[in-house]
């Protein structure tokens, strides 16, 4: 079995704290990011005895709204005191942000990393050290799993409503209703009808041969006919 790349240190013997009466309660701000409920009320009361408390929760949530996803919460990270110093998302100087890592590293909120190999990397200028490795402490860590859990589940209990409120197959009318019946005759039947009558059934009739006239010669040797036949039965009475 192959050995993790990256260990936790073991954290620093905390420091002298300077007496702090006043109970530490974070103001709410207008971050779009905001620690889960039980990682929020545990670091505060962690950091109550602290004087920069306000700056180690504030860097503290910066660090949760980006390396607490499921994908990278058990990944190491580093943090860069000079690209953080004066962050829109932060409002610290660079002496700050130092001292808001000492201070999460020694209520547990963060751990050092170590990563194999070598400390120092070549550069054009010489041997530089590595930047410092961070990942969240085992209490916190732990309690960033659960919130992810539940908002997976809140995720899937919405899909799951969304999917009963919309009807898979949408109601069709009945074909015994008259409405319906109504809805599939074809339209204008009225015109079609009106159409036939007066067009294609007039234009047969007026297509129809007219009737032959009987010739004069034949008319008269028919009534002669006719006349030597009527005489013939007189006398045949007589």
């Amino acid at each position: 079995m192959s050995v993790q790349p990256l260990l936790p240190l073991p954290r620093p013997t905390p420091t002298r704290l300077r007496s702090i009466r006043r109970a530490f309660t974070p103001s709410p701000c207008a971050r779009p990011y905001r620690l889960p409920h039980d990682v929020r009320d545990r670091l505060a009361a962690a950091l109550a005895p602290y004087r920069n408390r306000d700056a180690a929760f504030a860097l503290a949530t910066f660090l949760g709204r980006f390396w607490s996803t499921p994908m990278r919460l058990l990944t190491a990270f580093p943090i860069d005191r000079r690209e953080l110093a004066d962050h829109v998302a932060l409002g610290l100087t660079e002496g700050r942000v130092r001292g808001a890592i000492r201070t999460l590293e020694e209520i547990g909120f963060l751990d050092r990393a170590v990563a194999s190999g070598s400390t120092h990397r070549p550069t054009p200028d010489g041997l530089h050290r590595k930047p410092v490795l961070f990942m969240f402490g085992s209490d916190y860590g732990s309690l960033f799993i659960m919130a992810n859990r539940r908002a997976q589940a809140a995720r899937e209990r919405r899909v799951r409503a969304r999917r009963t409120q919309t009807p898979t197959n949408p109601s069709r009318p009945s074909p015994g209703f008259p409405g319906a019946q109504r809805l599939n005759l074809p339209k204008s039947i009225r015109s079609e009808a009106d159409r036939v009558l007066m067009g294609k059934l007039g234009t047969a009739l007026a297509d129809l041969p007219v009737p032959i006239a009987p010739l004069p010669a034949f008319e008269a040797a028919l009534n002669r006919f006719k006349k030597a036949f009527e005489e013939g039965r007189l006398r045949g009475r007589l």
